[in-house]
C-alpha cells in the first residue's frame, strides 16, 4: 500500500548552502501550500529562525499565540521595561481578551476596539496603545497571518472617551519657585527606610531635580563617573537613561553643581530610586503649603513648576526644549499652563500703559461723507506716489504698469495705440466704445473676446477674456 505524502512537511530545498525540511503544521492541501509558500519566502528573506516556533496563517489561530511571536521579535530593540508594558498590558490585558483570534483583526475589528475602549478610558489613554497595535498588525500582514492590513485610525480630537473614577492617575500640581525652595528647604539632608537601610541623599536630588528639570526615572539612573564626576561643569544624559532616548549634556548651574558634588560618590548610583512620597509631603506642611497640594505633591511635580517657570522667564524655546529633553515644541507647550499670578502680571502691565482716551459718540454716522472722504484720500496718495516713468507705485513699494492702471481719459490716447495689446478684467451688460469699455473692464472678475479699438462690443454678464488691440 502507498504511503501517503506528509503535508506537514515541506519537501526538502537548499538556499544558501543550507538543507531545510520544515513542517507546515496543516494537512489540508490548501493551508499546507499558503503555509510552504509562506516559509520559503521567510526562509529566502532571511527572516526565518532556526529554532524558533512559526505560526500557520489559518483561520482561529488564537491572538495570544501571534502576539507572543511578535513579542518575541520586537524585545531585542526596545528597554525591558516598553517590553513588559507591550506583553503585560496592551497584549495580555487589552488586545487578547477582545479579538481572542488574529483574523479578527480588521478594519471593522479595529473600529469596534476603538469605541469599546472609549467607553472606559479617555481619547489619550487609547491613543498610547493604538501605535503598539498597528505595529503588531504589520507584523502580522508582513508574514501572511493576516489576509489585509487594517488601518486603524485615531480618533478625531472631538472625541474625549470615559474618565475613569477611580483611576490613580492625577492633574500635576504647580508650584511657584519660592515655595519649592521653602519646600527643599525642610527636606533631611540624607534619609533611610525599611527598603533603603543605607541612608541616601535627599535634599542634593530636589535641588538638581529643580535645576535641571529631568525627570524622576533619569535622575534615579544617573551614575558616577558616566554621568558626573566631582568639579564637572556639564550633566551627561545617556540615550539609554532619557524617555525620548535624547542623550545630550546638561548645563548646570552652581546651585546644581554645589548639590551634585555633595551627592556624588565616586563611582555606583548618584541617587537612586526611592519612596520619597512621605519626605515631600511632611516639608511641603512644613514650609505652609495649603492642604490640598501639600498631601498630594509627588517628585514629578518638581519637573512641571521648574518648565512652567521656564516659560514665564523666559521665550527661548528651544533652549527649554533641550533642557526637557522634548523633540516636539508641541510637546513643550504642554507645559505652558495659565496661572493666576501671571494673569496679574497682565493686568498690571495694561494698568501701567495708561488708560486709552475714549470719546464720546452721537450715534449717528454720515455715511457718504466718510466714504468720499476715503476715496479722495486714496485718490491723492495715488497720484502722489508715481516714479519718473509716470507709473503709480503701488502697495508693497512696486509699480503698476499701464496696462493694469486704470485709465485716465486726458492720457488714454498716448498709452493706448491701435496697435496695443492688452488684457483687461471686468463684467458687462451694455454696449461701450472701446475706450469707455476699457475703463470699466479694469474694475475687476475675468472677461474675454477679441475686438478692435474703437469699435462697439455687445458684451453679457457672462466671465469673459477681453483683449484690445486690432481685429484679428
Amino acid at each position: 500500500m502507498a504511503r501517503r505524502p506528509d503535508r506537514n512537511a515541506l519537501r526538502p530545498f537548499s538556499q544558501a548552502g543550507q538543507r531545510y525540511r520544515i513542517a507546515t503544521g496543516e494537512r489540508d492541501p490548501g493551508p499546507a501550500s499558503s503555509a510552504a509558500a509562506r516559509i520559503y519566502a521567510e526562509v529566502v528573506s532571511g527572516r526565518w529562525r532556526p529554532g524558533r516556533q512559526q505560526i500557520a496563517a489559518r483561520a482561529g489561530t488564537p491572538f495570544e499565540e501571534v502576539a507572543a511571536a511578535w513579542l518575541a521579535d520586537v524585545e531585542p530593540p526596545i528597554d525591558a521595561k516598553t517590553f513588559r508594558l507591550y506583553r503585560d498590558t496592551y497584549v495580555a490585558a487589552h488586545f487578547a481578551p477582545f479579538f481572542e483570534t488574529i483574523d479578527r483583526l480588521t478594519t471593522v475589528g479595529a473600529q469596534d476596539y476603538i469605541v469599546a475602549r472609549l467607553r472606559k478610558v479617555q481619547r489619550e489613554t487609547l491613543k498610547k496603545e493604538l501605535p503598539v497595535l498597528r505595529r503588531l498588525a504589520k507584523w502580522a500582514f508582513q508574514r501572511g497571518l493576516l489576509a489585509a492590513r487594517p488601518e486603524i485610525e485615531t480618533p478625531d480630537r472631538r472625541v474625549l472617551g470615559t474618565a475613569v473614577a477611580d483611576s490613580r492617575k492625577r492633574t500635576f500640581l504647580i508650584f511657584t519657585a519660592e515655595e519649592i525652595v521653602a519646600i527643599i528647604g525642610h527636606l533631611p539632608e540624607r534619609a533611610s527606610g525599611p527598603r533603603a537601610p543605607i541612608p541616601f541623599p535627599v535634599r542634593a536630588r530636589f535641588m538638581v531635580a529643580w535645576e535641571t528639570a529631568l525627570r524622576p526615572a533619569t535622575l534615579a539612573a544617573l551614575r558616577a563617573p558616566e554621568s558626573y564626576r566631582r568639579g564637572a561643569t556639564e550633566l551627561a544624559i545617556r540615550e539609554e537613561d532619557d524617555k525620548n532616548r535624547l542623550g545630550r549634556c546638561l548645563p548646570l548651574s552652581e546651585a546644581a553643581r554645589d548639590a551634585l558634588d555633595n551627592a556624588c560618590p565616586e563611582v555606583g548610583l548618584i541617587f537612586g530610586a526611592h519612596d520619597y512620597r512621605r519626605l515631600l509631603r511632611e516639608a511641603a506642611r512644613a514650609a505652609g503649603i495649603d492642604a490640598y497640594r501639600a498631601e498630594r505633591i509627588s517628585d514629578y511635580d518638581f519637573r512641571h513648576s521648574r518648565l512652567t517657570h521656564f516659560g514665564r522667564v523666559t521665550d527661548n524655546l528651544a533652549g527649554v526644549m533641550y533642557l526637557a529633553g522634548h523633540t516636539q515644541p508641541a510637546t513643550t507647550a504642554r507645559y505652558m499652563r495659565p496661572l493666576k499670578d501671571a494673569a496679574e502680571e497682565v493686568l498690571r502691565a495694561v494698568a501701567a500703559a495708561g488708560k486709552p482716551e475714549f470719546r464720546s459718540h452721537s450715534g449717528h454716522t454720515n455715511t457718504r461723507d466718510t466714504h468720499t472722504a476715503k476715496r479722495d484720500a486714496r485718490s491723492e496718495s495715488t497720484a502722489s506716489k508715481r516714479d519718473d516713468s509716470g507709473f503709480p507705485v503701488v502697495r508693497g513699494g512696486g509699480l503698476e504698469p499701464p496696462l493694469l492702471s486704470k485709465p485716465d481719459p486726458k492720457t488714454d490716447e498716448q498709452h493706448q495705440s491701435p496697435t496695443d495689446t492688452r488684457v483687461v478684467a471686468g463684467t458687462y451688460s451694455h454696449t461701450e466704445t472701446g475706450s469707455d469699455m476699457l475703463r470699466h473692464a479694469r474694475v475687476g472678475g475675468l472677461v474675454g473676446g477679441v475686438w478692435p479699438r474703437g469699435d462697439s462690443v455687445e458684451c453679457d454678464r457672462r466671465p469673459l477674456l477681453l483683449l484690445a488691440g486690432p481685429a484679428p
